[in-house]
């Protein structure tokens, strides 16, 4: 992985960013679109209540993950 991409997205001080409004920005759409999903598709895939919760939970956490590599990525080519 680049020294870059790792600068961006494992600290949590906003000083490896080109522009720190990157991060109060994409944290809440990503984390938005990670619950959507995961409720739209949770009903679909489990039966139980908890599964639900699971997955709602998993859909956020990948979808954080991907969207801040994408910032990340995005704020590295700038």
């Amino acid at each position: 992985m680049k020294e870059g991409l790792k600068r961006r997205l494992f600290r949590f001080d906003h000083e490896g960013w080109n522009n720190p409004w990157y991060g109060f920005v994409a944290a809440p759409i990503v984390t938005a679109l990670g619950i959507s999903i995961g409720e739209l598709f949770g009903v679909h895939l489990v039966s139980s209540a908890l599964a639900e919760d699971l997955i709602v939970l998993l859909c956020m956490v990948v979808t954080i993950v991907v969207g801040f590599t994408g910032v990340a990525l995005i704020d590295m080519s700038r």
